[in-house]
């Protein structure tokens, strides 16, 4: 069973009123910030990049590892390169047959890559960190993904470790997103993913509540940190995020 994306149809208070708000803090929502509730495309990019907005504050101890995304432009570029070859190769078709060929190849080869990346290494991820100081215990950095089936409201963050950097994240582990059934609560002693209820970020207007969304994120990274650290047998002190 699945939960069904009617929520939308019977919301008719403020999501800042919610007495499901973890906090006391009363939201209003960005009216810049707006959807069509039911476009879930568009729902998933908005809180993806208010998480993405907490992860790489000035005062996090992240920043984005780009190895893998300049790999994947060095590749693009190089596939595309391979047509500008094809133009100026001195030889007119059909004499020139074997080098558009090998074009073609190449640049099909180049294409291949970056889906194969994109399909079954990056999956759902939306950045990759790495800490600015190495700490004993934690791994290089953290591959961040996000689940938001279609037609459904619940919407998942979870964290994987990145023992290697972006560029080992073939061999990292994978997100699962393990999705709640119809009824079961939202809540959940994994500390490496949270489920969040989408009529908590916006209200029956479509109105995005960005500041509510980011306070979640920050208290789920805290709780990450914490639980990792206890796990690993460190001193149990969760990362500042404020």
């Amino acid at each position: 069973h699945t939960r069904s994306f009617a929520w939308f149809a019977r919301a008719s208070e403020p999501m800042a009123e919610s007495s499901s708000s973890s906090s006391t803090r009363q939201y209003t929502g960005d009216e810049t910030k707006k959807t069509v509730l039911g476009d879930g495309i568009t729902m998933k990019r908005m809180i993806d990049d208010a998480i993405i907005g907490v992860l790489l504050e000035d005062d996090s101890d992240f920043v984005e590892d780009v190895a893998l995304s300049n790999f994947k432009l060095v590749v693009g570029f190089a596939s595309v390169g391979a047509s500008v070859v094809s133009h100026v190769y001195p030889a007119a078709f059909p004499k020139n047959w074997h080098v558009l060929l090998l074009c073609c190849l190449w640049y099909f080869i180049g294409s291949g890559i970056l889906q194969l990346l994109l399909s079954f290494v990056e999956l759902e991820s939306i950045v990759l960190l790495r800490y600015k100081e190495k700490r004993d215990r934690r791994p290089y950095g953290l591959n961040v993904s996000t689940h938001f089936p279609r037609y459904q409201d619940v919407f998942t963050l979870g964290v994987t470790p990145l023992p290697s950097g972006s560029l080992g994240l073939v061999s990292a582990p994978k997100f699962k997103p393990e999705q709640p059934e119809e009824g079961e609560p939202l809540a959940s002693d994994d500390h490496t993913q949270v489920h969040w209820s989408v009529a908590e970020l916006f209200d029956e207007r479509g109105v995005f509540y960005e500041d509510k969304c980011m306070d979640m994120a920050r208290a789920f990274l805290r709780k990450y940190h914490s639980e990792s650290d206890r796990l690993a047998g460190g001193s149990g002190e969760g990362k500042k995020v404020q």
